[in-house]
């Protein structure tokens, strides 16, 4: 058996709870009821405090967001399906795009090709293949062309060019390409000489 233990709650909160459940005829012990509001209250904070990236739905590399809606049609009907939070749900079932295209359609099908997708903010249904095949261009050119790697501290600016006289040569310049030679990469018979 748990054990009880007690927490205060003001005066209006109890009451509002003792309002409520007697206009609802709950036989539900007033205790009861509390723990069932505190542990709803908990679930809810506890999906709240996800991580966005929790919050959505991955199909393989596709990214769908919260509110996404998916759609099949055939050539009598049309059936939806959303993303609630983290899950697929078509009629109040989880599922996965396969199983909500072979659920409507009626057979095995490639989900790719006949699920039609409507992001949260956009008005135009897409092909789900056309997405994919999008997503994975635009990673080919991710990889053609890599970001520039980050510098961890700004350069100084350039130096302000001077006018070298006539019949005086500069000196020469490392190449920026090119490492200057540290003495902790020199040989150790190197070092005596120096």
């Amino acid at each position: 058996m748990t054990p009880n233990l007690c927490i205060a709650v003001s005066a209006s909160t109890l009451r509002a709870l003792l309002d409520f459940q007697s206009e609802h005829d709950n036989e539900i012990d007033p205790a009861d009821l509390a723990d069932l509001a505190i542990r709803d209250w908990l679930h809810q904070q506890r999906e709240l405090a996800k991580p966005a990236g929790q919050r959505d739905y991955f199909w393989k590399k596709l990214f769908l967001p919260d509110g996404t809606r998916l759609r099949v049609s055939n050539h009598m009907t049309t059936r939806y399906a959303a993303v609630v939070g983290d899950d697929l749900v078509y009629e109040a079932m989880t599922t996965s795009p396969n199983r909500f295209a072979q659920m409507t359609l009626g057979s095995a099908r490639n989900a790719w090709e006949v699920v039609y997708i409507q992001m949260p903010s956009q008005r135009e249904w897409k092909l789900a293949l056309r997405l994919r095949y999008a997503l994975e261009a635009e990673a080919r050119r991710a990889a053609k062309h890599p970001p520039a790697p980050a510098r961890s501290h700004p350069s100084p600016p350039p130096a302000p060019q001077r006018a070298v006289p006539a019949g005086v040569l500069p000196a020469p310049q490392l190449r920026p390409d090119c490492e200057e030679r540290r003495k902790a990469f020199r040989r150790a018979e190197d070092l005596l000489l120096d």
